[in-house]
């Protein structure tokens, strides 16, 4: 951590300043975590951030922040594409814009601006009947995930009645989020609705390959 300075997250490179305007990003504000996180990737292009490195950035700079990683990981979402490679971070050079970023731009709902309400406010009522006014009688404490010998609180969670269609076939990281259930993921698959793209699909496969399950 030595080799980054106080002038270093101070202000960002000129060249860079350039592209972010010639593709009309928004920057962080330099004062902030993310500001200055960034103002030390960019003035260190060619080191790469690990876990470690984070933490002592923002101790060293006594930047307040709950999970000093994401200052670091989360700078696709803004527009600058950055390295892929697991636990290592830092913005591409050349500059180039986050293919997150671009897919987000160039997104449009295929309908009208009343069929975007109409959709939304069905979502909305979905919402309202199948969570919210559900009375809190009615909830019961559900498995996480199903298949799981684990009993203790940190395996269970509070769900409403709808969520009982969805037994044995998804495990819930909270009372809304859920991923498939292996067996589903497999049915999801051959039917063509996996969730994962193809290429999120050979990064689960090379992760689950490289697992010591022994």
């Amino acid at each position: 951590m030595t080799e980054v300075t106080p002038n270093m997250i101070k202000s960002y490179p000129d060249e860079f300043k350039q592209f972010v305007i010639s593709n009309k990003l928004k920057l962080p504000n330099i004062s902030s975590g993310n500001g200055k996180a960034l103002a030390a990737m960019l003035n260190n292009k060619w080191k790469f951030w690990q876990a470690d490195d984070c933490n002592a950035f923002c101790k060293k700079f006594d930047i307040p922040s709950r999970d000093p990683l994401q200052l670091f990981n989360k700078k696709a979402q803004n527009g600058f594409e950055s390295c892929k490679e697991r636990g290592k971070n830092y913005i591409c050079y050349p500059y180039r814009v986050s293919n997150k970023w671009s897919m987000r731009q160039d997104f449009k709902y295929a309908g009208t601006e009343e069929d975007k309400t109409e959709e939304i406010n069905k979502i909305k009522k979905n919402i309202l009947e199948d969570y919210v006014n559900q009375p809190n009688e009615s909830w019961q404490l559900g498995h996480k995930n199903p298949f799981s010998s684990d009993s203790s609180s940190a395996n269970l969670v509070l769900q409403p009645p709808i969520q009982a269609k969805y037994r044995d076939r998804y495990i819930f990281i909270d009372t809304l989020t859920r991923i498939p259930t292996p067996d589903e993921l497999s049915k999801l698959i051959k039917q063509g609705k996996s969730p994962y793209t193809k290429a999120q699909q050979r990064e689960l496969r090379d992760i689950l390959n490289n697992l010591n399950l022994d």
